[in-house]
């Protein structure tokens, strides 16, 4: 079923945000989990093809990452294939780990329920199947109270000609899909399906979320040197050298994701660090070629290869090609410019 376009945001009319106000209004508070929130929360939602899912969810402030995947079914690590099969009882997934200091779950809910249709069963669009099913995967009570009372509230405030037909259920487990459908929409902007599908909606939601979303304007220098510690201000900006075997990351174990300190764009990954016995943290890939930039380094009657953020520009080291495979590439970059965050 087509939703109406009088309720549909992407068509500009908005009737569903007023909805959605009207039950932010007039819900009653819930009860406080408590006056500290954790660092990160993590929340889990099927919309459709995760490919749009995904794009969307990673412009949010406050959304610290978003992976695609597969949740809900019976089958232990699922490739895209099986779950396409419809036989597997997943449905592609994104699992978002978010900063609720800066964004609510709730904000979460809203931009769910207003970036798909959420009354065509097993359908969105040309994506049919039970895969493409509408579906909150709850992880603590909080979040089922919350999302079962938006859903009843906007059921009843008929911003839909049909009933919701989104499922509501206890995240169990979630499988990461295929390495090549994760940022799909960043990596391959000029696939027909991008192209066609991704970008216009992408360009509604932009606009229906302008206040949510992240700044990509990137720090000033004066802005940087408030954020930065010395050495981290030494070595970004003024693209300096630690020292070695006196770093911070150097010979870190942690499972996780390593990301700018200056402006939090996702670098790095656990997976891919090794001991090259220079004293650095030392990577043989990047999460995404798009998150650094490779420039010609001729500073210290050496030529090198300079790599910094892509976002910021902040200096992060150099790659060198004495790596071990399947790269055969050695990211060595300076701790100070790194952030870890744990993997969850």
């Amino acid at each position: 079923m087509k939703i109406p376009e009088r309720v549909a945001w992407w068509a500009g009319v908005g009737a569903a945000a007023l909805a959605f106000a009207c039950a932010e209004k007039k819900a009653e508070p819930l009860p406080m989990k408590s006056t500290s929130p954790a660092a990160e929360e993590t929340a889990t939602f099927g919309a459709g093809c995760f490919w749009c899912v995904e794009a969307v969810f990673e412009e949010l402030d406050g959304v610290l990452s978003v992976e695609s995947g597969y949740a809900g079914g019976e089958v232990e690590n699922p490739t895209y294939e099986q779950v396409c099969s419809g036989r597997t009882g997943h449905a592609e997934a994104c699992r978002i780990t978010f900063d609720p200091a800066r964004i609510g779950y709730e904000k979460l809910l809203e931009v769910f329920w207003k970036t798909h249709d959420p009354t065509t069963l097993n359908r969105q669009g040309n994506d049919i199947g039970t895969q493409y099913r509408s579906v909150i995967f709850y992880h603590d009570e909080g979040q089922k109270v919350l999302a079962e009372k938006i859903k009843k509230e906007l059921d009843a405030s008929g911003a839909w000609d049909a009933p919701i037909v989104t499922e509501i259920r206890p995240f169990t487990r979630f499988f990461k899909a295929e390495e090549y459908h994760q940022d799909y929409f960043r990596r391959n902007p000029d696939k027909a399906y991008c192209r066609a599908i991704i970008a216009p909606k992408m360009e509604k939601f932009r606009k229906a979320f302008r206040d949510a979303l992240k700044d990509e304007r990137p720090p000033s220098k004066e802005e940087l040197k408030k954020k930065l510690t010395a050495e981290q201000y030494y070595v970004c900006v003024q693209r300096g050298t630690e020292r070695p075997f006196k770093n911070k990351y150097w010979d870190f174990k942690g499972k996780g994701t390593y990301a700018c300190v200056a402006c939090g764009r996702e670098l790095f990954g656990s997976d891919t660090k090794f001991d090259s016995g220079t004293g650095w943290p030392s990577f043989y890939d990047v999460l995404n070629s798009d998150r650094v930039t490779k420039t010609t380094d001729r500073s210290h009657g050496r030529v090198r290869t300079e790599v910094s953020c892509s976002k910021c520009g902040s200096h992060l080291g150099h790659v060198f090609d004495d790596g071990p495979e399947p790269t055969r590439l050695r990211y060595c970059i300076n701790s100070a410019a790194l952030e870890f965050r744990e993997k969850k």
